[in-house]
């Protein structure tokens, strides 16, 4: 969702790089210094005699440079074989997992990521992501035969703002959504003339039941002053709060709810509105994309009474987190 990108801590030095590497990066680079310090730079630097003191010296230092790489290297070979020993799967009830599979991040005023997820607690490392055993996937269902309500609001955030995009595209508006990671508060943007600059832009939310309140569509407006654009639309498949339409009325903002969407998706032709569905629900649509790199994400059940949460599945590479919907995962739970 537009405004809230990613989520995920960055960590900073040569250090925190490699133990984020795989192991035998950190083994490449200690050869690597080992052989440069001790054969390569002597040998170059040999006819400079200041260059020969440093080099000198650094020939010193590398069997300490070259070991504390082989150190690091030790130390993500061991974590990476307790990550994959503490991932298996451990036994969920069936009924339990189905719903844990359609839970889908939710909005939170404070989240920083694409996706408007609910934030997941602090205290919650990526050591849980590995210990916590990652719930299994139901079989996929059959894809939905025609438009719904409940199957607008089932749609996960990427594919929502994908949906967005198509049906401009399919009333014949050039339009593009934006990458993931930083977005500046667009997801879509709209272009009705050939200057290349976008006329109006589009903010997406899927946020399932929940109201969008005042705040984001106040963004929203900011967004358009700083890109100098005179019209904007706001689209969710939920609703709107009171306090959200009438600021909209009054800036130039379209607000375009999920029952909204639903009825001009079916003013479409026949044709398009099928090609729309199918676009919709091709593959996995419910769960959530990793709004970091892309993958799908993966429901991982909270440790000693901590709440359920999306962890990528390109874990440890990627260590991004979403929180559940608080209505989902209070369904889960009633149903163990």
């Amino acid at each position: 969702m537009a405004s809230q990108r990613r989520r995920g801590t960055k960590d900073t030095g040569l250090v925190a790089l490699l133990l984020d590497s795989p192991w035998y990066v950190s083994v490449i680079l200690g050869v690597a210094i080992l052989v440069g310090f001790k054969q390569i730079l002597p040998s170059m630097w040999a006819d400079n005699p200041i260059l020969m003191t440093v080099a000198t010296a650094l020939s010193n230092m590398a069997w300490l440079l070259a070991g504390i790489c082989f150190l690091l290297g030790a130390l993500v070979f061991v974590k990476t074989v307790v990550m994959r020993a503490g991932s298996a799967p451990a036994p969920q009830p069936a009924d339990r997992a189905a719903r844990a599979s359609r839970q889908r991040p939710a909005p939170d005023g404070h989240a920083s990521s694409r996706s408007g997820s609910e934030r997941v607690p602090d205290d919650i490392g990526p050591e849980s992501i590995r210990a916590a055993a990652p719930r299994t996937a139901p079989s996929p269902a059959p894809a939905p035969s025609a438009w719904s309500i409940e199957l607008m609001r089932a749609i996960e955030w990427k594919r929502f703002e994908d949906l967005c995009q198509k049906f401009y595209e399919i009333k014949g508006i050039r339009s593009l959504t934006t990458p993931l990671g930083p977005d500046g508060g667009i997801d879509v943007r709209l272009f009705q003339d050939d200057s290349g600059r976008a006329t109006s832009i589009v903010q997406c939310k899927a946020w399932g039941e929940r109201f969008v309140g005042v705040k984001p569509v106040r963004e929203l407006l900011g967004v358009m002053t700083h890109e100098k654009v005179a019209k904007a639309f706001f689209m969710t498949s939920s609703r709107f709060s009171d306090d959200a339409k009438a600021f909209a009325r009054s800036n130039r903002i379209t607000l375009i709810d999920g029952d909204m969407f639903l009825m001009m998706i079916n003013r479409l032709p026949a044709a398009s509105a099928e090609a729309l569905l199918r676009f919709a629900t091709a593959g996995d649509y419910s769960t959530p994309t990793c709004p970091k790199c892309g993958l799908k994400m993966k429901a991982v059940a909270g440790r000693e009474g901590r709440p359920d949460f999306w962890g990528c599945t390109g874990y440890p590479r990627c260590r991004q987190r979403l929180g559940m919907r608080r209505d989902d995962a209070a369904a889960a739970v009633s149903a163990t």
